[in-house]
């Protein structure tokens, strides 16, 4: 899928040349099978482009999953992440899939974002 089809799909408006640029990086990554670092500026739109990647790959068939690790309370992010056993900690009284688990054959999205 060329940039502007991209662009459309998605409703991207914009024609700085970076911008264009990055959304082809994009396309060229969703054809591996590579894990991404997406970073910039709040409000920019970072969000857009793990979509933009899950859709041009082979996952897209899988499940989109985004996460806002700021949301999930201190002390709990391993079990969010990998899941938990029943009784592998207090509190634990059922066993418990962990978003890398869910999203497997998908495409997962962590946002970091305060």
């Amino acid at each position: 899928m060329d940039v502007q089809a991209i662009k459309r799909t998605f409703g991207i408006i914009g024609t700085d040349p970076e911008l264009d640029r990055a959304i082809g990086i994009a396309a060229q990554v969703a054809a591996t099978d590579l894990t991404v670092l997406i970073t910039g500026e709040s409000g920019t739109g970072k969000d857009v482009f793990p979509k933009i990647i899950h859709q041009n790959s082979t996952r897209k068939h899988g499940q989109y999953f985004a996460v806002n690790c700021g949301a999930i309370p201190e002390g709990t992010i391993d079990s969010e992440l990998f899941g938990h056993e029943k009784g592998s900690f207090t509190g634990a009284v059922n066993e418990r899939k962990g978003y890398f688990e869910i999203a497997d054959k998908g495409t997962l999205f962590l946002d970091a974002t305060k």
